[in-house]
C-alpha cells in the first residue's frame, strides 16, 4: 500500500523540480498568434496547465484561434540532447490526451500561418466544433 506521507526523498525531488508550481496561464496560452495572452482561461486548457510534465518544464503553448486550438512545443534549449530522443514530445502528447478529457475536437495536423521562434515546433491543432 502507498504510503500516505511522502519520504524525505520524494519530497526533496519535487522540490528541486518545482513540481508543486505552475507556469501562469498568460505564458502557456495565447489568442491568434503569440503576442496577443488569452484573457480567460478554459477548463480544457487548465487542464493542460495541471498536465505532469517532465523536470515540471510545461512546453507546451497553445494558440486559440476561432475553435482551433493549436498546440507547440517551446523546446528547452540543450534539454533532451543528453537521451537521444525529444522527452517533451512525450510531454505534448500528455498535455494533448488532458485536453481531449474535457473537450471533445478532432485532431489535425496542418501547419497554421503562425510566426515562431527557432525553439518552437508546431505539433497539432484540436478542432473543436
Amino acid at each position: 500500500y502507498p504510503s500516505k506521507t511522502q519520504s524525505k526523498v520524494d519530497s526533496a525531488l519535487r522540490e528541486s523540480v518545482k513540481g508543486d508550481e505552475r507556469l501562469p496561464a498568460s505564458k502557456l496560452f495565447y489568442e491568434h498568434d503569440f503576442s496577443t495572452p488569452l484573457d480567460n482561461s478554459e477548463d480544457c486548457l487548465d487542464a493542460v496547465r495541471w498536465a505532469p510534465s517532465a523536470a515540471n518544464r510545461q512546453p507546451w503553448r497553445i494558440v486559440k484561434d476561432d475553435n482551433d486550438y493549436h498546440f507547440f512545443l517551446e523546446h528547452t534549449k540543450g534539454y533532451s540532447s543528453g537521451v537521444g530522443w525529444d522527452v517533451q514530445k512525450i510531454d505534448m502528447g500528455i498535455a494533448i490526451c488532458h485536453f481531449l478529457c474535457v473537450k471533445n475536437g478532432n485532431l489535425v495536423f496542418d501547419e497554421p500561418e503562425i510566426e515562431t521562434d527557432e525553439y518552437t515546433e508546431y505539433i497539432a491543432t484540436i478542432s473543436c466544433e
